[in-house]
């Protein structure tokens, strides 16, 4: 079935002033009408990976960013020039700047939503002010009712206070130090679950960490080819406690040399990917798989 282009509101965003996001996904859409209008299906088969990964990276909504190794897959994949990759990978990175400045927005507005809660608070405690009142004796009503609602949330907060008194250990029965040990701000942070990995094909190899996150799971290795005729890639793919590929990606070709790659592998479900699958190939298009190795969330 061949792929249908954006309408409606979504196309609406990718003229200037799109984000990054938008752009990128509109840009790999793009790269594979260049290359012949190669069907999705087709593109996921050379790359490993499932054909609805392929349409989340060009969603012209842009929710679903393409991470930099996958941009680099496809790139190769399309066999384009290097001005291309150039383009993608800058587009990249404004993904990220823009994830970084909506993680500080979002904080930021906190705090306001905060203030605007107890404002509406004290709204409430007043409610029933007379409307109809003289206008000489309006000005008492207010008076009185800005009165009536400061002492109304006064005794929210200091009743406040008295339960958290009457709550609180004291320091004669040890309490205090009690509460502190319990505090969840005293517990250290628990670190993400590891697993190592080692995969060895001749001459050629690649081997590193994965890091088990929620909703992903980071992927940091080395890749390493001795002889220039010799090309391998790397292929992670994530799968449920189900079965079901959740994401797949590729570290990138390597010919006579030895590179680090660093990426996150998609796994976007509740308590994140069961099984990680990391597959040597031998770069092609579309690679052979020479060795896999799977590891198991600890």
């Amino acid at each position: 079935m061949p792929d249908r282009g954006a309408t409606g509101p979504e196309a609406e965003g990718v003229g200037d002033g799109a984000s990054a996001r938008v752009e990128l996904a509109r840009t790999l859409r793009e790269w594979r009408a260049r290359a012949g209008e190669l069907p999705q299906k087709t593109v996921a088969r050379r790359l490993n990976i499932a054909q609805t990964t392929v349409s989340r990276y060009e969603s012209p909504d842009g929710r679903h960013p393409a991470p930099e190794a996958a941009v680099r897959a496809l790139w190769s994949c399309y066999r384009l020039a290097e001005g291309d990759l150039d383009q993608a990978l800058a587009l990249r990175a404004r993904v990220d700047e823009e994830l970084r400045a909506g993680a500080a927005s979002a904080k930021v507005a906190a705090p306001v939503a905060a203030g605007e809660a107890v404002g509406e608070a004290v709204v409430a405690a007043g409610a029933g002010e007379p409307s109809a009142a003289p206008a000489a004796g309006r000005s008492r009503h207010r008076v009185a009712w800005v009165v009536g609602a400061t002492a109304a949330l006064a005794g929210v907060v200091a009743g406040g206070l008295l339960v958290h008194r009457l709550l609180a250990p004291t320091a004669t029965t040890g309490g205090a130090d009690e509460a502190r040990r319990s505090s969840p701000a005293a517990a250290p942070p628990a670190a993400f679950p590891t697993t190592d990995f080692d995969i060895i094909y001749g001459n050629t190899s690649t081997k590193g960490t994965l890091t088990w996150y929620n909703r992903s799971v980071g992927l940091s290795g080395q890749g390493k080819s001795e002889d220039s005729s010799g090309c391998r890639d790397t292929t992670a793919t994530s799968y449920s406690a189900s079965g079901s590929e959740l994401g797949s990606i590729h570290t990138g070709v390597v010919c006579g040399a030895s590179e680090n790659y660093n990426a996150a592998i998609p796994a976007d479900v509740a308590g994140g990917a069961s099984t990680v699958r990391i597959c040597l190939d031998d770069g092609a298009t579309p690679p052979a798989v020479l060795k896999c190795q799977d590891s198991r969330r600890p």
